[in-house]
């Protein structure tokens, strides 16, 4: 296996690490925002029961008109005093949901771009270059070696494809401007 082989390989693994930390973020994020999700469908829920239960006790109050004109004190008390308990629960609970919607980064389609087209080159980017310094300091030393034979027709090729390689990430980084101007 040659040292390109090796150095590619090592590049795909770290660029794999790389997308599965994004990936993990990413489900992270997506279960806190099913999970308030969750919590604002039972709220929805509540509401909607709160209000059948609202209307059948009015119905009813309209059926027996005689019973509804002479209200038992300790029953209104009583009601008023566990609605405004769940009132108060409910308006906690929303709060709650608030303040955690409030602390979501809600730019899914900018967070995909981003993953999807700007972080693969950026990474590409990045290793071109380290391949290419290192290749351009193995030939500065070899060429300045007094153990090593000189090699003229090696060096000049190594250092063809340092150019090569340095013209390729201008390239990605031209690329990646126009990316950026897309995301303002």
């Amino acid at each position: 296996m040659s040292n390109d082989d090796v150095s590619k390989a090592k590049d795909n693994n770290v660029s794999k690490e790389i997308s599965e930390a994004g990936n993990i973020i990413e489900k992270s994020t997506e279960e806190r925002i099913n999970a308030i999700i969750r919590e604002l469908n039972d709220l929805i829920k509540d509401i909607a029961n709160s209000r059948q239960i609202n209307q059948a006790v009015t119905q009813s109050q309209a059926l027996n008109p005689a019973q509804s004109q002479v209200p038992k004190t300790n029953d209104i008390s009583a009601n008023v005093n566990t609605t405004l308990i769940q009132t108060a629960q409910t308006l906690a609970a929303l709060n709650s949901i608030k303040s955690d919607l409030c602390r979501l980064p809600l730019d899914f389609c900018e967070r995909e771009y981003i993953s999807n087209c700007v972080t693969p080159l950026v990474t590409a980017m990045e290793f071109l270059a380290r391949t290419g310094f290192d290749l351009a300091t193995s030939a500065s030393i070899l060429t300045s070696s007094p153990i090593v034979p000189r090699k003229k027709g090696k060096l000049k090729d190594t250092i063809h494809t340092v150019y090569s390689i340095n013209e390729d990430v201008e390239d990605i980084y031209k690329i990646l401007k126009k990316r950026f101007k897309t995301l303002t």
